[in-house]
Formats: C-alpha cells, sequence, structure tokens
C-alpha cells in the first residue's frame, strides 16, 4: 500500500514535468531513457534482502528500496504512456497503436504467468529441505528481469519521435502543477472515461487474490505445485486468444466506434464470469483454463481502447485550453488507478476473511462452505461493478464524428501536425 500511495504521487508530479520539459530531444524521450537504466539496476537490489536480518530491518529495506524502484518506473512509464497518445492524430490509428502495444503485453504475460512456477524450480529449492525457495528463485530472476527492462525499455527514447513537441509543445507555457490537475478533473469526457475504467480495474482486483486461493486450494486441494503449473498453463493458453483478439477489436473499433467496442467487451466480461461458476471444479481441474481464455480477449480490448480514447480526450482539451498536456492525463488516469489498487489492497483482505477463510486454521483443508462463499464472491462482485460501467460508458460523447470534428477545428486554428 505503501507502494501504491508514494507512486499515486510522483506520477502526477512526473506527468508535469513531462509536459513542462524543453530539452533538444524532446519532453519524453530523456525520461524514458534514463528511467529505464535505473529502473533496471534497482529491481534486483528490492530481492537482496536476507532472512536473517531482523523484521524491522527487513521492512525497511524493502519498503526503502521498492520506493526508490517504483520512483525510476515512474520517471520511465509517465513520459512514456504520454508518447504513446501523441503518436498520431488519427480517430482509428490511435487504436491500431495501442493495439501493437497490446500483443507485445501478451507475450510479456506469458513471462509473468509463468513466473510463480520458474522460481519454484528445483534448481532454486532449498538445500537442506529440498522445498521451493521462492525468495531465492526471485533473487536470481530478478537480475534477468532488470536487463530486460533496461534493454527494451530504452528502445522508444531512441527510437520514437514526438509529433507535437517542435511545432507546438516546445514554445506553449508552462503549466502549474495544481493548476494542470485542476483542470483536467474539470474535463468531463476524461472523468466519464475514468469513471468507466475504474469499475472495471476495482471488480477485477478486488477478488483478483480469490482466484489464486480458488486455484491452489479449491481445485487442487492446497498443492501449490500443480496449482502453479495450471496457472503457467493458464498465461500460455491466453497468449494465442489474445493476441488474435487484439486486430479484432481494433476492426469492430473502427465499425461501431470505441464506445461501443469497449461496451460490446464489458458484455462479454460476463459471460467469461459465468463460465468461471462452472469451470472451477477441482473433479476437472483444467477447465479453469476456459474462462481464462475467454477473458483474455476481453482485458486485451480494456488496455487497446481506453488509450486510444484518452488520445482522443487530449485533443478535446487542447481544443478548450489550447495546450497539449498528455502528461497531465496519462499520469491523473495513473493515479486514479493505482489509488483504486491501493484500496482494494486492503478491501480485498477483507473479503477474503469475510468468506471465512483460514490458512493457520484449516490448513489445506478449507471447509466446503468457504470455498463457495469464495467462489460466489469471485464471479459475482465484478459483474455488479461492471454493470455499472456499462450505464456510464453510454453518457460518454466522443464518437467517431465528434473526434473527426475537433481535429478539423485543431487544424483550422493551429495547422496540420
Amino acid at each position: 500500500m505503501c507502494y501504491r500511495l508514494w507512486d499515486s504521487i510522483t506520477d502526477v508530479i512526473m506527468g508535469n514535468l513531462s509536459d513542462n520539459a524543453r530539452t533538444r530531444w524532446g519532453r519524453r524521450r530523456p525520461f524514458i531513457f534514463l528511467g529505464s537504466i535505473l529502473a533496471g539496476f534497482v529491481l534486483p537490489l528490492l530481492w537482496q534482502a536476507s532472512p536473517d536480518w531482523s523484521e524491522t530491518t527487513l521492512i525497511a529495506y524493502i519498503l526503502g528500496v521498492g520506493l526508490v524502484l517504483y520512483t525510476m518506473t515512474t520517471i520511465w512509464g509517465m513520459p512514456y504512456y504520454s508518447l504513446g497518445m501523441e503518436l498520431t492524430p488519427d480517430y482509428n490509428e490511435r487504436t491500431r497503436i495501442t493495439a501493437v502495444r497490446a500483443i507485445f503485453e501478451k507475450f510479456a504475460g506469458i513471462f509473468a504467468g509463468w513466473m510463480l512456477a520458474l522460481v519454484a524450480l528445483p534448481m532454486f529449492a532449498d538445500p537442506l529441505t529440498g522445498q521451493p525457495d521462492l525468495v531465492n528463485g526471485m533473487k536470481q530472476i530478478s537480475w534477468l528481469l532488470g536487463l530486460l527492462i533496461i534493454i527494451f525499455g530504452v528502445l522508444p527514447a531512441i527510437f520514437v519521435k514526438e509529433r507535437y513537441y517542435k511545432k507546438e509543445a516546445s514554445t506553449q507555457p508552462k503549466i502549474g502543477l495544481v493548476k494542470s490537475i485542476k483542470t483536467t478533473l474539470c474535463c468531463r469526457p476524461f472523468m466519464l472515461l475514468m469513471s468507466v475504467y475504474l469499475l472495471q480495474v476495482i471488480g477485477s482486483s478486488l477478488v483478483g487474490s480469490l482466484g489464486l486461493y480458488l486455484n491452489i486450494y479449491y481445485v487442487h486441494g492446497g498443492d501449490l505445485g500443480q496449482a502453479s503449473i495450471v496457472q503457467g498453463l493458464q498465461s500460455t493458453a491466453m497468449l494465442v486468444p489474445g493476441i488474435l483478439s487484439v486486430p479484432f477489436w481494433a476492426w469492430v473499433s473502427e465499425k461501431v466506434g470505441k464506445r461501443h467496442a469497449l461496451a460490446f467487451t464489458i458484455m462479454l466480461g460476463f459471460i467469461g464470469n459465468i463460465l468461471i461458476y462452472f469451470c472451477y471444479t477441482p473433479a476437472y481441474p483444467y477447465l479453469q483454463i476456459l474462462p481464462a481464455v475467454f477473458l483474455s480477449a476481453f482485458g486485451s480490448a480494456i488496455w487497446m481502447l481506453v488509450p486510444s480514447m484518452q488520445a482522443d480526450i487530449a485533443d478535446y482539451d487542447e481544443l478548450q485550453t489550447g495546450e497539449r498536456r498528455e502528461g497531465s492525463f496519462s499520469s491523473v488516469s495513473s493515479w486514479f488507478y493505482k489509488f483504486s489498487m491501493t484500496a482494494t489492497v486492503g478491501i480485498s483482505g477483507l473479503i477474503l476473511a469475510g468468506t471465512g477463510f483460514d490458512v493457520v486454521k484449516y490448513g489445506k483443508d478449507q471447509p466446503p462452505e468457504v470455498l463457495e462463499r469464495m467462489l460466489s464472491w469471485y464471479v459475482f462482485l465484478p459483474i455488479v461493478l461492471w454493470s455499472l460501467a456499462l450505464f456510464l460508458l453510454f453518457r460518454y460523447k466522443l464518437d467517431h464524428a465528434a473526434v473527426l470534428k475537433i481535429r478539423e477545428q485543431l487544424e483550422e486554428r493551429r495547422g496540420v501536425i
């Protein structure tokens, strides 16, 4: 929670710094280059704490290094996502750009899905007991992760150009932090989109931990090893439909508009969650892969459509204010997301406890009624929140025609960029 709270503050500051930066290399690229290198060096340090340290020392170390890591990630992340919003002025091409990014995220998702199984390999096991040593495994793997962050993180800084910098952003007056935040929060289309986005994220995050516990204790009866393998298979099985769904949703967006495409994804989420209720069963443990595959298409669309819609909102904002403030929109969006994640960390723990789950008291043999309650919460709470998101989504009015008209007005005012 400390990490997320800190992140929610630094994101807003970094977004404003990125909007106001004036360098020979642009507003975004210097931060992207520096942030990726620093984050890559700091990440492995987070896992080098010793189990022999006192609890106070251990907590202080992890908290301190973690805050530094999150700061370095923010230095990279806010300019990176801001840069993505300004790559093209075209309504449909914005979705195609976020679609390409979503495909690369799917490949990263495979690695993340197998992480638990990877760090539990025998090569990292405790030499005395032979049991999986997850911390030792993560200590070793973190060096590889740090290297990957550096290698891939600097690429946008080297190869991607900033569309609006030379002709417009480099000469616009710098914007104060408080004024920028206030203006962003008063942007009605942005606040509507953020409400939809947060309801979707919170709906999933509140019960996210329940999915892991259900896999381990309900489906696999407490067998961590087998549960981790199924989790890895899930992430792999989600790859192909996840990637194939990206161009599909880009096509749907071009045919019916981003708002309607996003509404379709929410309704697919309803179906996916209902599938969970029937597919999480100890009799057929691998059946739980089916709803995961179905929901992978749902998740792909959210993460490509919302950023594309934010780029449209940046044009709307320029028409109202005369300023390009992608950094502010990216950072405030991140603030909403991370603050909600901070809150749901605590709330999800209460939900888990409220179901009666108690690993100390019951161990692997959780009472059937507890596991049934966990399953019900896991399935139906997101559906309630997603229904509210669907209602708010149809109050969002920046469709293709409206965005095209805004672009024409902007180009009449300051020329084509």
